[in-house]
């Protein structure tokens, strides 16, 4: 009988799991629950339909002996993923994954230039992929693809909630959007009109959090003056320019800005710097980049809803491994009881592992750059 390896590699990796979760920076902050879904004007669908059954080819162990290479395909090349890589490396070296497991950018913003990376990690046969997809829909086949041809996949940060990936990790990005709508509401009790801007809102999550934040305060007579506007990851240029735009187009009517990507929260920033008008608005954004932390800080920033990169790169490790060692179902057993004790919350039907978030506001910025700084973590 095959003697089944364990998920945490023993005491030592244990020990480890609580030296990083011992002193969180989240402790008492709000942390998003319940299933990750789909949205259509607000309402709720039933998530990820195709990879439940999918996952049971995945079942029966894949490779119970040699060298596990994991590979993680992010959406860009952001400081947001800098924490990311660090529980990444952490979550390798707990599993004693093989040591050319990585994390690889794509070179370009778009579908295919991340289909191309995803591609050759097949190629160079990856033992178990993770990818955070640019384009939900357009990502499908990909993923469908390497299911088919055996290769584990999960999501992770963005999620392909049609496709045939096994699961998904990271922020429920419906409820991080209701929690940013809750924090909206709360700085605009009367009101108020807002912009939005973001990379892709063909993306997963972009859509989550933006249909959450309307969800959250369709009610409260907060409007949004216009759609997202789109920068297509353009972090220097468009991310800048159309804050400057919305700015000049809409003048003293806008008095909430929405930042839905990390890098969003300081350009809106600077060009509410630049314009002199920090005085008569309020800015609402999302992620924990060292610039909105600092931007926080000081007071340039209202409220961020920062989620859990580490996380996703550690579990996602700790996931993939499992699959090849003892297969996906008991991988994902094993996996419970620990994740739930460190506050997340695991979707066994969904194939859904929610890292949570937690609210940064300039009252408690100070306290939890200082936790994050004990984590070796300079941005989440």
């Amino acid at each position: 009988m095959m003697k089944r390896l364990p998920l945490f590699g023993g005491l030592a990796a244990l020990a480890l799991t609580v030296a990083l979760t011992g002193c969180d920076p989240d402790k008492g902050n709000t942390s998003a629950t319940g299933p990750n879904t789909n949205t259509e004007n607000g309402k709720a669908a039933p998530a990820n339909p195709v990879s439940n059954t999918a996952s049971a080819a995945f079942d029966k162990p894949r490779k119970a002996s040699g060298p596990i290479v994991i590979k993680i395909i992010t959406n860009g090349s952001d400081p947001f993923w800098d924490s990311m890589g660090i529980g990444l490396q952490d979550g390798i070296k707990a599993v004693q994954a093989d040591p050319s497991s990585n994390w690889l950018p794509p070179q370009g913003t778009d579908n295919n230039s991340q289909k191309t990376v995803f591609e050759q990690q097949l190629a160079a046969n990856a033992d178990g992929i993770g990818v955070s997809p640019i384009q939900a829909d357009a990502f499908k086949p990909v993923i469908d693809a390497a299911i088919d041809k055996g290769i584990p996949v999960i999501t992770f940060d963005s999620d392909s909630p049609d496709s045939k990936r096994l699961a998904y990790i990271g922020t429920n990005n419906f409820e991080a959007g209701k929690v940013a709508g809750a924090e909206a509401v709360k700085l605009f009790p009367n009101g108020g009109n807002f912009v939005a801007f973001v990379g892709n809102m063909s993306a997963d999550n972009a859509k989550q959090r933006y249909q959450g934040f309307l969800e959250a305060t369709k009610d409260h007579k907060i409007t949004m003056l216009q759609d997202p506007f789109e920068d297509d990851k353009d972090q220097v240029g468009r991310a800048h320019r159309n804050v400057a735009d919305a700015i000049t187009k809409y003048g003293d009517k806008i008095n909430g800005f929405l930042g839905l990507y990390a890098y969003n929260g300081p350009a809106i920033v600077d060009e509410v710097q630049k314009a002199g008008i920090r005085n008569k608005v309020k800015i609402v954004c999302f992620d924990g980049v060292q610039r909105t932390l600092d931007n926080l800080s000081k007071g340039l920033v209202d409220v961020t809803v920062v989620q859990k990169p580490y996380e996703f790169g550690r579990v996602s490790a700790l996931l993939l491994n499992g699959i090849n060692r003892v297969g996906f179902a008991t991988a994902m057993k094993d996996l419970q009881p620990q994740l739930e004790k460190e506050g997340m919350k695991v979707d066994m039907d969904k194939h859904i592992i929610d890292t949570g978030v937690s609210v940064v506001t300039p009252k408690n910025a100070v306290e939890f750059i200082k936790a994050l700084h004990a984590k070796g973590l300079k941005s989440t």
